[in-house]
């Protein structure tokens, strides 16, 4: 433990996070555990004990319990008022607190966090404690940092992974102490009762200095290029277009548009270029920095990647003037241990870890690789031409931090971005020249207009060639490889064959290279041996909101999708949840796609599915609607040459066999004689495998169930897709006494504007004692089925 203690430090206190959040330990027992190891280590020190290892094991054992015991105390042990036991109370309710960040705007709206004090329901007010988020329209702006508000509205818990695969929202917020949330749509819902409270520093200092900015550039540059200078200067990142947060993305140069590291460097920079033009000792020049430093710290909200370079960067700093070396790897981990004290959860969210691989990766990879033979003789030979020597140390630099982050590039991102390392020689320098001029145009602008325009336009131009090369790099062929399985194992073995290879001049080095790739191998190929076909029917409910989507996997690994789910202008639930969701699965090919019918919850994902995925038949009734995205997928079925069955009442399809699809509805009536309900209209499919069947009944209504009736028993079925999301026009008690449900899958959107699933339709279904699947409160629901037996998959 005496070289690099912090780093080891850090690596067992962070071994203790991991192992609690795998698996809960109760305090009860972690606790005297703890003291016990905590004694042995003392004595053993104390005493000067010769048994070294054995006292570095108890301290090990206790870095570990602490990790257990500040995860625990973290996540589980909140106080008892605290404003998470409030959530969804049914009563009408109102909050009070103050507002303890700066407003982060985005496009359609504005979020405010609150540290709650107060919450008043029910006749009655109750202290409180925990902070919330509250969710504004974007004409709503009155409110800043240190206001005391009143906020009524219901309080709501955030939504949690809905899909398999999915970012965890709920877990993100969590990590930030934000537990719960509130809409607010009209202004009579919130009040500002007084102002001025809250921290002295950010309240006189930060924050309107922040203002400034943030208005600055949002009145003096065009939208694009504002939202994105945004987040260059102050971290507020809100306003950035999803289209452009892609592009950066699938460039591989995304890291721009976060607040970093490499945005500390930037301002590191630009002091000390600053400074330097002042005759001042350099021990002030360094204190200056650093309290620079800190101030932009505070200025970015404390992102766990500021934070730690900032602490990286005062320690060297302080170093060179103590004129004592520094270790990287120590002061790193040092950093890594303030952040996680502070707050455990930050160790699995993707900033903390794509930040300290990063800065591990420049300090571990770019050596080896500046070490080359060939590169050394480059640089040596052109050292003196910073011309040709920078940019070569700048892609060396950036393909290192390529090598070390690419894992979590591709768990989080889902992408190998193959320009990178060549995208950041351009990108690098544009972002620095367009912070550091938009520095200089907002100090200038109070005191020398017209110099202030010279330095404001040179921002504009670095800004809008900075998104201009973004958009044309990722357009071109190659830029970047989708890949949506990449797994916990094959991080470990990425990491443990990188550090073979960092190591291959050590001979014992390359022999375990050689048994690492043999392992790997046989690893891989009997895991395609053992994981055959598994010979069962799969069908996944996708929670796509208010709207329906559904992928039946066959028997045989073929795949048919009914319905894509909603589109919106802000949303397309093929491009976000089912495109992703069958990437994650590795299918690429679409056996058949099922259209129930052409309202825009059931047909809007599809444009997408079929523009990106090869899709061999399409599915529908026939019935058409005069709607542009209607139109659209004529025009793709048509261009795209997709060969498209119009089905009818009496088809049975055994394209899958051994499974069954019976065609039950609509008949010509409802698609000719009631045209104005085309929800009586829809198909509905019986599917049955084994003894085992499942009715998808689309959106019917009343009049379309009583037509069915006419099936009698043979529209029995094991599960039912509850028509109309729950409706109270569907799901009469005599279509219900025909079809005897073991499970309803009701896909209905949270807190939908229609109420659905009406409380009638509940009613109706846990009479008739038939299990209720619900998206909106369950997320996506899997069923699996051998042809005997039908399980619902717990995927959380």
């Amino acid at each position: 433990m005496r070289t690099r203690p912090a780093l080891k430090v850090l690596v067992f206190y962070a071994g203790g996070l991991l192992l609690t959040r795998i698996y809960a330990w109760p305090l009860i027992l972690v606790l005297p555990l703890g003291f016990i190891c905590f004694l042995l280590a003392f004595i053993f020190w104390y005493t000067n004990d010769r048994e070294e290892k054995l006292c570095d094991l108890t301290l090990i054992v206790c870095l570990i319990l602490i990790g257990i015991i500040r995860y625990e105390l973290k996540t589980n042990y909140l106080p008892i008022n605290h404003i998470s036991k409030f959530i969804d109370v049914k009563f009408p309710m109102a909050v009070s607190g103050i507002v303890v960040k700066y407003p982060e705007k985005h496009r359609d709206r504005i979020i405010l966090y609150l540290s709650v004090n107060e919450i008043f329901y029910d006749h009655k007010v109750t202290s409180t404690n925990g902070k919330i988020q509250i969710i504004l329209p974007e004409n709503i702006r009155e409110f800043d940092y240190g206001d005391e508000l009143i906020v009524r509205g219901r309080l709501r818990k955030p939504r949690d992974i809905r899909n398999p695969g999915e970012f965890n929202y709920r877990e993100y917020l969590q990590a930030q102490g934000i537990y719960a949330s509130i809409y607010v749509n009209h202004n009579y819902q919130i009040k500002k009762i007084s102002q001025g409270h809250g921290n002295w520093f950010l309240r006189r200092l930060v924050f309107p200095l922040k203002n400034y900015l943030d208005t600055f550039v949002e009145t003096h540059l065009p939208q694009k290029e504002a939202a994105l200078m945004r987040g260059l200067l102050i971290g507020e990142r809100g306003e950035i277009t999803p289209n452009m947060r892609e592009a950066f993305s699938r460039l591989g140069v995304i890291h721009i548009l976060a607040v970093s590291g490499l945005h500390v460097g930037f301002i590191l920079l630009i002091c000390l270029g600053f400074l330097g033009f002042f005759r001042l000792p350099y021990s002030v020049r360094i204190f200056l920095t650093i309290l620079a430093l800190i101030f932009y710290a505070f200025l970015t909200n404390l992102k766990p990647p500021v934070v730690r370079a900032s602490i990286m960067a005062g320690v060297i700093l302080i170093g060179t003037v103590l004129e004592r070396k520094t270790d990287v790897l120590n002061t790193m981990a040092i950093a890594a241990l303030i952040i996680l004290l502070i707050n455990p959860l930050e160790l699995f969210q993707s900033g903390f870890q794509l930040s300290f691989a990063a800065v591990a990766s420049i300090f571990l990879i770019y050596p080896k690789l500046r070490s080359v033979s060939f590169i050394k003789e480059v640089l040596h030979k052109f050292y003196d031409v910073i011309f040709i020597r920078y940019p070569i140390e700048l892609i060396l630099v950036s393909l290192a931090v390529f090598v070390g982050t690419l894992p979590f590039t591709m768990i989080y991102f889902h992408r190998v971005p193959n320009f990178a390392p060549l995208a950041n020689l351009v990108v690098i320098p544009l972002a620095f020249c367009s912070l550091a001029n938009g520095i200089l145009a907002a100090a200038l602008s109070p005191f020398l207009p017209l110099l202030m325009k010279f330095y404001l336009n040179s921002t504009w131009l670095f800004l809008h060639l900075l998104i201009s090369f973004v958009e044309w790099a990722e357009k071109l062929p190659f830029a970047f490889w989708e890949y949506y399985r990449f797994s916990t194992f094959y991080l470990l073995a990425y990491f443990t064959f990188l550090f073979l290879v960092v190591n291959i001049n050590k001979r014992h080095v390359r022999r375990a290279l050689v048994i690492f790739i043999l392992f790997l191998a046989n690893v891989l190929l009997w895991k395609e041996i053992l994981s055959p076909d598994t010979g069962k029917l799969r069908i996944v409910f996708f929670d796509v909101g208010q709207g329906d989507a559904a992928l039946v996997t066959m028997p045989d690994n073929r795949h048919m999708l009914i319905d894509g789910g909603p589109r919106s202008e802000s949303f397309d639930a093929g491009r976000w949840i089912v495109a992703p969701y069958l990437k994650r699965r590795g299918i690429k090919v679409l056996d058949a796609v099922v259209l129930s019918h052409a309202d825009t919850d059931h047909l809007g994902g599809l444009p997408y599915i079929l523009r990106n995925f090869s899709v061999r038949e399409i599915w529908d009734n026939g019935q058409g609607k005069s709607s542009e995205i209607y139109r659209e997928y004529l025009h793709l079925v048509d261009s795209l040459q997709i060969k498209r069955k119009i089905l009818k009442t009496g088809d049975i399809l055994e394209d899958f066999s051994p499974v069954k699809i019976f065609v039950l509805h609509p008949t010509s009536y409802f698609l000719t004689q009631n045209e104005k309900n085309i929800n009586e209209g829809s198909l509905v499919l019986k599917i049955s495998y084994g003894s085992c069947d499942f009715l998808f009944a689309g959106d019917i209504e009343r009049e379309g169930e009583e037509r069915l009736s006419q099936y009698g028993d043979f529209l029995t079925c094991e599960v039912l897709k509850v028509p109309h999301h729950g409706s109270n026009t569907s799901s009469t008690e005599s279509f219900l006494q025909y079809v005897k449900p073991t499970w309803a899958v009701i896909s209905v959107g949270l807190y939908n504007k229609f109420d659905h699933p009406s409380p009638e339709v509940i009613n109706r279904l846990q009479n008739s004692r038939v299990k209720v699947l619900r998206t909106d409160q369950s997320g996506a629901v899997i069923l699996q089925s051998d042809g005997k037996n039908i399980n619902v998959i717990n995927w959380k």
